[in-house]
């Protein structure tokens, strides 16, 4: 049975992993600096703790870190230094960039690692549907094959993008959106309306887009700060968005209405691509429903 380490462990994503890695043959240890104990994870999973990380990562087929990005950055390579060439190590930053130069570098060298960055959040029952991007993959390591194949078999759809396309993509299908919920929540926070209030007289709009507000402040503030701060290409698509909200803002204070209204009918072809729009609707009020309802 091969043996993985999880490096933050306790964490969420971490318990995560940890408790999928062992439903899935892995024999699981877990390395905790704070020691505190593993709480994301059901009882029936029982996790061996590591006394010290270097007693159970010198035994160790993978070692996975869930840890910070800047954490993991330092982390690889105090790791890759000290431990066999076959030992893969496998992050799951949600930015590569502040890692990126690091994970060639060691790569070079002779490491294994495997960069992967999972599409979904803790809160996932399974894998089933869940998109997983391959950022870096090592050449000829068993070890990682089998990561791989454990993520496809489990349901996951596994797409590989390269280092530096992810962080372009990653732009806007993750910081960009966080942007505007952080945004959202402190432009309401110092707007004096009461959190009551706006869920007693919001709409479905209003309350679909405070569900996912809420869903991203459950993260931690140290992993929010790494998807909003630490890539350049985030901040090119950031100053492309106050961009479109500067000239729209001018439309409204220059009551030029046909311009707002010209622009948003021009908008509609771009969302016509996607297969799925003729159904965005009915989606959309049924996950108010389902939301609801819980």
């Amino acid at each position: 049975m091969d043996v993985v380490t999880i490096i933050g462990g306790s964490g969420r994503m971490g318990a995560w992993f940890a408790k999928f890695l062992e439903a899935n043959g892995y024999h699981v240890v877990i390395s905790e600096k704070k020691r505190k104990p593993v709480t994301h994870k059901p009882r029936k999973n029982r996790f061996r703790m590591a006394a010290h990380e270097d007693q159970t990562t010198s035994a160790s087929d993978v070692i996975l870190f869930a840890t910070p990005t800047r954490v993991t950055r330092t982390l690889l390579g105090k790791f890759a230094a000290r431990l066999p060439r076959t030992t893969l190590l496998v992050e799951i930053s949600s930015i590569k960039e502040p890692i990126r130069p690091t994970i060639r570098t060691l790569s070079r060298k002779g490491a294994q690692i495997l960069s992967i960055h999972p599409m979904f959040g803790p809160g996932a029952k399974n894998l089933q549907r869940k998109t997983v991007i391959i950022a870096h993959r090592p050449r000829h390591s068993a070890n990682a094959d089998k990561f791989i194949s454990t993520l496809k078999s489990a349901g996951a759809e596994v797409v590989f993008c390269d280092l530096d396309r992810h962080d372009r993509i990653v732009a806007a299908t993750l910081a960009l959106p966080h942007l505007l919920n952080c945004v959202l929540v402190e432009t309401l926070r110092r707007s004096g309306f009461s959190v009551e209030e706006l869920r007693r007289l919001g709409g479905t709009s209003f309350r679909l887009q405070f569900l996912i507000a809420e869903a991203i402040y459950h993260e931690s503030a140290e992993n929010e700060t790494s998807i909003l701060a630490d890539s350049k290409s985030s901040e090119k698509l950031f100053s492309l968005y106050l961009q479109q909200t500067d000239e729209i803002l001018h439309m409204i204070r220059g009551k030029r209405r046909d311009q707002l209204t010209n622009r948003l009918r021009n908008d509609l072809p771009y969302l016509r691509r996607d297969k799925s729009f003729q159904m965005a609707y009915e989606r959309f009020v049924a996950a108010v429903e389902a939301s609801n309802r819980s």
